[in-house]
């Protein structure tokens, strides 16, 4: 049986900070061929697309490792550009893709991670053991089924960042979103998901809605297109939100919203 394609994010850098060379002869000790590169901290030119490009890749990565102290898993940039990441990669990768949250000085929960991020795969590098985890949860079955709803990202210096919403099956009849700060939502569209649309006929759109759910103020942009399975909302949000709330029928007196943290 071939070895599984490992791909390692390693999170520390500056002065004193650990090296990867152990981490990585323990994985291939343990029978995984391993490859990775050190996290680039870059959001303006959203530099952690090439990764997510990288894991997106047929047949390239099998399973991925992100490896940190607690405090490289405490800065806000890092946490958002990993959120980011993640977005794109769940929501184009054909493939489950299995990850681990490798903490060098500490045993990561899912209180230590951003939204998306929460259901990775604890392990701690203080505990022995981790690489033969790894490599157990690499050839263990997907677990099925997630969320209703999509989340996708799609963003270049030179287009700017876009965040794509839709529902994985039904329709909404129409679609909200709304960025904390230090996040402004400058357009919106609607289109076929996966793509930005080149032109768009928007219906009731309505900006810079105020709102706070949670505790936490958010400035919503909404639409009443009928957005689906194939058919998903696009907002252009300029900064880095550390909150996003997005969900359908804006219009309705119950309307549900999901909220989530990116940093």
């Amino acid at each position: 049986m071939a070895a599984k394609k490992a791909w390692m994010t390693w999170m520390p850098t500056g002065e004193g900070a650990p090296a990867p060379q152990d981490a990585v002869a323990q994985m291939a000790r343990a029978g995984l061929d391993v490859g990775g590169a050190a996290w680039v901290d870059d959001l303006e030119k959203a530099a952690w697309t090439e990764l997510g490009t990288r894991l997106l890749e047929p047949g390239a990565v099998d399973l991925w490792v992100v490896a940190g102290r607690r405090e490289d898993f405490a800065r806000p940039r890092d946490r958002y550009g990993l959120s980011l990441t993640w977005a794109m990669v769940q929501a184009q990768r054909e493939k489950p893709l299995p990850v681990f949250v490798l903490g060098l000085d500490f045993a990561p929960t899912p209180d230590d991670l951003p939204t998306l991020l929460a259901g990775f795969k604890p392990l701690s590098a203080t505990q022995g053991g981790w690489p033969a985890k790894i490599v157990a949860g690499a050839f263990a079955k997907a677990k099925s089924g997630g969320a209703d709803w999509r989340f996708n990202v799609i963003a270049h210096p030179l287009i700017g960042q876009w965040f794509e919403v839709g529902p994985v099956e039904g329709t909404w009849e129409g679609v909200l979103m709304g960025v904390s700060e230090p996040g402004k939502i400058t357009h919106h569209a609607v289109g076929p998901k996966g793509e930005l649309p080149e032109r768009a006929v928007l219906e009731y759109p309505t900006c810079g809605i105020e709102a706070e759910v949670g505790g936490t103020r958010y400035t919503a942009w909404s639409v009443r297109n009928r957005v689906g399975p194939d058919v998903a909302y696009f907002v252009k949000v300029d900064g880095f939100p550390e909150r996003i709330v997005f969900g359908g029928n804006p219009e309705a007196d119950d309307a549900e919203v999901v909220v989530l943290r990116l940093s």
